[in-house]
C-alpha cells in the first residue's frame, strides 16, 4: 500500500509516498481502506517538528492524519463489521504504525463507526476530529439549555462544531468573527456575532453582561476570560495555550481523550447521519494523495473556511 510519509522534520518538501505492507488486524481491531484523510493544524506540527518532544519513541519514517473515511476492509478477532461497511474514524497518528494518511489504516474497532451507504465520504473525513474535540468541551463546560456560552473562533473547523452542538442543546451562543463570515456562524448556530478584535468585550456586555462558559477556539481565552461568572468553567483548546484566569475554573481537552470512548466516535457518525454536524471541505481543497505537498502547502495558508483532504480513491 502507498503512505504519505517523512523522514525528518520539515516544510512540505519532506512529504514522500512509501510503500508499506497492508496491515493485518489483531484481535479487537479493524483495517479501513481509507477513501479520505484530512490535513489538520496537528499534521502540520507534527510534519514541523513542533511535535518532536511526544515523538522521541518513535523511529521514521514518520505518517501524520488523525481522522478519516472509507471503507472496512478486513476485521480482527471479535470484530464484527461487514465488509465494505462506510465508516468515518479516528486515530493517533503518534504510534509506530503512524496515521491516517495512508491507503490502509489499522485501528481499535472503537475507533470507527458505520455512516449510511451513499454518505459523502470527502466531507465526512472532515467531521470526526473537531466533533470530538467539541464534545469534550461542551461535556466540561456543562452547561443547560439557555445558559451563555462563549466560543471564541466560531468560524474556524472546531469553532463551527461547537457552535452547532451548543445551538442544539439550547445553549445562547456568541462568537466572535470577521464581518465575512457573520453569515457562516449564524447559520451554524450563533445567536451573537460579535466582533474579532476591537469592540468584542463591549458588544458581548451589551447583549449577555457574563458569560457561563467559556470555549476558546482561537486561543485567546486571557483576553476574553474577564467577560466569564467567576466560578465557570473555561476551555482551552491546547495544553500550551492556557487560560490562567484563577476566578475560573481552567482546563484543556485533547481530542485523543474523545477516540478512547466507542460511544463518542458513534454519536459523531450518528450526527453525520442525520446532518445535525457538517464537515467543510475547502474551495479547491481535494488533493490526490501523490500530491500531498501541496495539499499541505494550501492547509499551511490557511486561507479556506473549510479543511484540505488527502484523496486515496481508487
Amino acid at each position: 500500500m502507498k503512505s504519505v510519509a517523512f523522514n525528518e522534520f520539515g516544510d512540505s518538501s519532506v512529504l514522500e509516498v512509501i510503500d508499506r505492507d497492508i496491515p493485518v488486524p489483531g484481535a479487537g481491531e479493524v483495517v479501513v481502506k481509507v477513501t479520505a484523510a484530512p490535513v489538520n493544524p496537528t499534521d502540520l506540527l507534527m510534519r514541523d517538528g513542533k511535535q518532536a518532544a511526544l515523538m522521541t519513541e518513535l523511529q521514521p519514517p514518520y505518517i501524520a492524519g488523525m481522522e478519516f473515511s472509507g471503507h472496512v476492509h478486513a476485521c480482527g478477532e471479535g470484530v464484527e463489521l461487514a465488509a465494505r461497511l462506510p465508516v468515518i474514524g479516528v486515530t493517533n497518528p503518534r504510534r509506530p504504525e503512524g496515521g491516517a494518511h495512508t491507503e490502509y489504516v489499522c485501528v481499535p474497532a472503537g475507533q470507527v463507526a458505520e455512516v449510511p451507504e451513499g454518505t459523502d465520504l470527502v466531507t465526512a473525513a472532515t467531521v470526526p476530529m473537531n466533533a470530538l474535540t467539541a464534545m469534550l468541551s461542551l461535556e466540561l463546560v456543562a452547561l443547560e439549555a439557555g445558559q451563555v456560552l462563549l466560543v471564541t473562533g466560531g468560524a474556524g473547523m472546531l469553532g463551527g462544531s461547537v457552535l452547532q452542538l451548543a445551538h442544539q442543546a439550547g445553549l445562547k451562543v456568541a462568537t466572535n468573527a470577521a464581518e465575512a463570515d457573520a453569515d457562516l456562524v449564524r447559520s451554524l448556530g450563533a445567536d451573537v456575532v460579535l466582533p474579532r478584535s476591537e469592540g468584542l468585550s463591549e458588544a458581548f456586555k451589551a447583549e449577555f453582561g457574563e458569560a457561563d462558559g467559556l470555549i476558546d477556539g482561537a486561543l485567546i481565552g486571557d483576553h476574553v476570560a474577564h467577560l466569564v461568572k467567576p466560578g465557570a468553567t473555561a476551555v482551552s483548546l491546547r495544553k500550551s495555550n492556557p487560560i490562567t484566569d484563577s476566578r475560573l475554573n481552567c482546563t484543556y481537552v485533547s481530542v485523543l481523550d474523545g477516540m478512547a470512548r466507542p460511544e463518542m466516535v458513534a454519536a459523531v457518525a450518528e450526527h453525520i447521519a442525520k446532518g445535525t454536524l457538517k464537515g467543510r471541505v475547502a474551495p479547491d481543497g481535494v488533493f490526490a494523495f501523490t500530491d500531498a505537498r501541496a495539499a499541505f502547502e494550501m492547509a499551511e495558508a490557511n486561507k479556506a473556511r473549510g479543511r484540505v483532504v488527502l484523496s486515496f480513491a481508487d
